[in-house]
């Protein structure tokens, strides 16, 4: 006679709360966009390197990369199918597009290097900084409130993405504008504010998405997917490979690696 005994299951890695609410997209947007502030205040106090800032910035790109393909694109995909995962995308692209070529007219181009803070004005790079933090951090933000739609449960990928893409543009940041001549306390307010607008993002996305069709749902998780993608190749992997030149392909593959390996450990969507 055959025996079987249910055993209990352990839950998954990324199962970090079992019902999403408001408050669950405002924690978790503040938690992953704390890196900001928090790196920024490191740049000031240490200066890092370029090149220090360029191999974080490879292992960024890794990590947007595998974000964007499996909690973002993918899910899309999964919730409407192609046409409103391409009208998201087109649109979170597009979006990005056009605020990051204003930006460049200001005198932001590289923005997540620590040269292009050294050589702007306190008041320009302070302002232009902030501009380039916000129109990178909003979708990225935003994708975590999707997330939280989406699934009950907040993903371990998502959140550790997102954290892990703050930290370079913050230590350059914080190094551009301690070079420029803000005090340490500027510098924490400045990216404080952008903080909270982060924080903002993800709580503003979930609510939008409230008993939304599975088309506009899809549309809006393939938006902050758009968003990511654009800023992906026109920031991050450009100002990666002018600081580590090939190694940018180790770096940028170790990134991807972890994001998909958390992202498949906790089971499907």
């Amino acid at each position: 006679m055959l025996i079987s005994i249910a055993l209990p299951v352990a839950p998954a890695l990324s199962t970090l709360h079992r019902e999403s609410s408001q408050l669950d997209a405002i924690f978790w947007g503040f938690v992953a966009s704390f890196s900001l502030p928090a790196s920024a205040m490191l740049g000031a106090h240490y200066r890092p390197s370029t090149k220090i800032v360029a191999g974080l910035l490879s292992f960024t790109a890794g990590v947007l990369i595998a974000l964007l393909s499996y909690d973002l694109v993918g899910v899309s995909f999964a919730t409407g199918g192609f046409a409103p995962s391409f009208l998201g995308m087109s649109i979170g692209l597009l979006t990005y597009f056009l605020a990051n070529r204003s930006l460049a007219r200001i005198g932001c181009q590289f923005r997540r290097s620590c040269k292009h803070g050294g050589k702007a004005t306190a008041n320009t790079g302070a302002l232009a900084l902030v501009l380039g933090a916000l129109i990178d951090g909003i979708p990225e933000s935003a994708s975590i409130g999707v997330g939280l739609m989406e699934s009950p449960v907040v993903s371990i990928a998502m959140i550790t993405g997102v954290f892990i893409a703050n930290i370079p543009e913050g230590l350059a940041s914080g190094t551009g504008l301690n070079r420029a001549g803000l005090k340490h306390s500027q510098i924490l307010t400045i990216w404080g504010l952008v903080t909270v607008a982060c924080t903002l993002s993800s709580w503003l996305a979930f609510i939008f998405l409230r008993g939304s069709s599975a088309f506009v749902q899809a549309t809006l998780i393939s938006t902050a997917g758009g968003g990511i993608l654009a800023m992906t190749l026109q920031t991050v992997v450009p100002e990666a490979f002018d600081g580590t030149d090939d190694f940018i392909s180790i770096l940028g593959c170790i990134g991807f690696c972890v994001v998909f390996t958390l992202s498949h450990l906790q089971g499907p969507h």
